[in-house]
């Protein structure tokens, strides 16, 4: 499930920022040769099932002024770590405290970002 992120989808910042802050904030950055993804679990308690939020990023030129590499943040997305069967075909249900939970975290992040470090 996609998430409507409209003050995080499109920022660029610096790397090692962005890196040092979301995972000061929980998150994982998943290994690959393309540009990082950044991954944190969220449980919820009342059906013990994990979900996943992951926001995606990609690298981004030019460089910032000092030569460091910049990333671009996408669209991010919630999904079940496994999927609920209904009716004989895969279905996906995220209830809407998770959902609300992933939002809130979406939204402290977009916080972090409107005060970015300083080049040199």
């Amino acid at each position: 499930m996609q998430l409507k992120s409209k003050s995080l989808r499109g920022v660029v910042q610096p790397l090692s920022y962005v890196d040092s802050m979301l995972r000061q904030q929980g998150f994982t950055r998943s290994a690959g040769k393309s540009s990082p993804a950044y991954d944190v679990v969220i449980f919820d308690s009342s059906t013990s099932t994990s979900y996943f939020l992951r926001i995606p990023t990609r690298y981004q030129i030019p460089y910032s002024s000092n030569g460091e590499l910049k990333v671009k943040f996408g669209q991010p997305y919630l999904e079940a770590k496994e999927k609920l069967k209904a009716l004989s075909r895969q279905v996906t249900f995220i209830p809407t405290p998770v959902r609300e939970a992933a939002e809130h975290k979406l939204a402290e992040i977009a916080d972090y970002l409107q005060s970015p470090p300083k080049e040199s």
